[in-house]
């Protein structure tokens, strides 16, 4: 049904993102992929980044019981700041998965403190990951690293292929005969080695 909604405007943080693979700040390999990655950042949408769900990082937003005011902070407040009344609700909504995810790779190293292991692992090298999620993990990443910390969180993307079953669908956990492709399975089948020369010869 229709509902009330947060959007973080994408334009804004998809330029600097565009830019940095164009400028040969950040590599996709294969480089093919490239043309997906323009693609998706050049003709980017608003983005909805609330979810009705009862797990993540909450929306830091809060609503005062007495006047109604909206209250956005970094930290939790005590009262509102406009009536100064200390009925406040936050709201119910947690952010979409793909906006904490793209977080990671300064988030995990105690950012927005600058820490030791910021400084050290920020900007790491290789980024590696299938193709699939280009525009839902990696560009996100890319966009949040430049827009939060002024610097790319990677200078290559290295994306590999994804296995499949017989019907070209991609394999995942919630499919109804996914034991079929449990390697535990297929090496008691079929053995280790000939596993292993399918997904070496398979990921060229």
């Amino acid at each position: 049904r229709i509902s009330t909604q947060w959007f973080v405007r994408a334009g804004i943080l998809a330029q600097p993102a565009i830019e940095a693979v164009r400028e040969g700040r950040i590599r996709i390999v294969p480089e093919r992929f490239t043309a997906i990655y323009y693609n998706w950042m050049e003709n980017i949408h608003d983005w909805c980044i609330s979810r009705q769900l009862w797990w993540g990082h909450r929306i830091p937003v809060w609503y005062c019981g007495e006047c109604g005011e909206t209250i956005v902070s970094r930290t939790d407040p005590s009262a509102c700041p406009k009536c100064g009344s200390s009925h406040l609700t936050q709201d119910p909504d947690v952010l979409d998965t793909w906006f904490s995810s793209g977080l990671w790779p300064f988030s995990t190293l105690g950012w927005p403190e600058d820490t030791e292991d910021l400084r050290y692992f920020y900007p790491t090298s290789v980024l590696e990951t299938a193709y699939d999620i280009i525009f839902f993990w990696v560009a996100r990443m890319i966009m949040m690293g430049i827009h939060f910390t002024g610097q790319v969180p990677f200078d290559t993307v290295y994306l590999h292929g994804l296995v499949r079953n017989e019907q070209g669908d991609k394999i995942s956990k919630s499919m109804e005969d996914a034991w079929r492709y449990d390697p535990i399975f297929i090496i008691k089948e079929y053995g280790l080695d000939p596993l292993r020369y399918t997904l070496l010869t398979g990921s060229t």
